[in-house]
């Protein structure tokens, strides 16, 4: 498989001072590690006891004859007695939390999947008039909520976790799809080899909201062919267009082939979209114990839109972050050390969003583990430029 390199295209804003409001994030050791709580998290929480938080609903519980309870494992969600508009939210300890989600899960259960059951038992409640319209909203509180090592913070905003491979997809993305194209080879040696390599197409699509608060793919500009001359030579130049014709849905996630499909196959990724997070978490889970129809699994795609990307083709998503006031495109994956100069640190700021609230970034300056930050969309970084290799 050849690796692309992926160019960032960056593009300027008018600069604007920070604000920010609430409480901060913070950056703190945990049995000897740096790990990030959200603002949702109390100050001086003990890392070894269940954590304890309230929400605001947006609507109230359209019934009351049901007992609006999720619990499984560390996790408990459940409407507030004393207030019927919020909900009451226990989640492990920081301790366990961070044991289980390192792959060290003891006796008393892995919280980890006890986190994806109570996702599920979520969606139930909605479905039963529990949570109102709030449902998606408890889902992403708690996935942001939850305490983090500043190089896996990709895991609150989009579930994204090396052993699952598979990133949730927010307004505000942008995917690039490279396609690379070979020469019919002349003689059986020089079959797959480099030296058959034609060129490369790029299109690119923006991951948006709809008027309907649903996730729909717009595409920018037009497919892109290195070298020209190539777009002459591709007989189908509209296979991996077909974005632009799924339909809106609540929830998009791209799923990445790599770790669980042979190489023969020549299948490279997919986005599936369905209502409900659930559904995608079981198309995910039938999809690992059968890859090998992809998309056209019949036990998985039950009302779930999928497009797949098979061939040489990589699917790279991209996030839009704030570097001293200038909006830039990066690829998703990129720490705060990739983008910050080594001697600014006593100078950086850091923002990001906690339920869509811009929240200051706390930290100590003569920490460096900060800059093992890994970067989500919306994030702000500042830092003196008057340091000697500043940007």
């Amino acid at each position: 498989m050849l690796l692309f390199a992926v160019l960032a295209s960056a593009s300027c804003s008018a600069r604007r001072p920070i604000a920010a409001t609430g409480p901060s994030f913070r950056l703190e050791a945990v049995n000897g590690e740096s790990v990030l709580f959200s603002p949702s998290i109390p100050e001086f929480q003990p890392s070894d006891s269940a954590i304890d938080i309230r929400m605001d609903l947006n609507s109230p519980a359209t019934t009351r004859n049901t007992v609006c309870l999720a619990e499984t494992g560390p996790f408990r969600v459940e409407l507030t007695k004393e207030d019927p508009n919020s909900i009451h939210i226990t989640l492990p300890s920081a301790e366990r939390w961070i044991r289980d989600i390192s792959g060290f899960a003891d006796a008393d259960g892995d919280a980890v999947q006890s986190l994806y059951a109570l996702q599920a038992k979520l969606d139930q409640l909605q479905q039963q008039g529990c949570l109102g319209e709030s449902g998606f909203a408890i889902r992403d509180f708690i996935l942001q909520s939850l305490p983090m090592k500043p190089s896996e913070s990709l895991f609150n905003s989009y579930g994204y976790r090396p052993d699952r491979s598979s990133l949730d997809l927010k307004p505000g993305m942008r995917l690039k799809i490279e396609r690379a194209f070979f020469r019919t080879p002349e003689t059986s040696e020089e079959a797959g080899g480099t030296k058959n390599f034609a060129g490369l197409s790029a299109t690119n699509f923006d991951v948006e909201s709809s008027i309907d608060g649903k996730i729909r793919f717009r595409r920018i500009g037009n497919v892109r062919f290195s070298p020209a001359s190539l777009r002459g030579q591709v007989r189908d130049e509209s296979q991996d267009l077909e974005l632009t014709a799924v339909p809106p849905e609540s929830r998009y996630r791209l799923i990445f082939y790599t770790l669980f499909v042979s190489k023969e196959q020549k299948l490279s990724a997919a986005i599936v979209g369905a209502s409900s997070a659930s559904q995608l978490d079981e198309f995910d889970r039938k999809l690992r114990l059968q890859p090998a129809d992809g998309c056209k699994n019949p036990t998985a795609a039950h009302d779930v839109a999928c497009v797949e990307f098979s061939g040489f083709v990589t699917v790279t998503c991209q996030i839009r972050v704030e570097l001293n006031g200038k909006s830039k495109l990066i690829d998703w994956g990129t720490r705060a050390k990739d983008l910050v100069p080594k001697d600014s640190l006593s100078s950086l700021t850091i923002q990001r969003r906690f339920m869509n609230a811009y929240h200051n970034i706390r930290f100590d300056s003569r920490d460096a583990s900060i800059l093992s930050l890994a970067l989500v969309g919306g994030d702000r970084l500042a830092w003196s430029k008057t340091v000697h290799g500043g940007r």
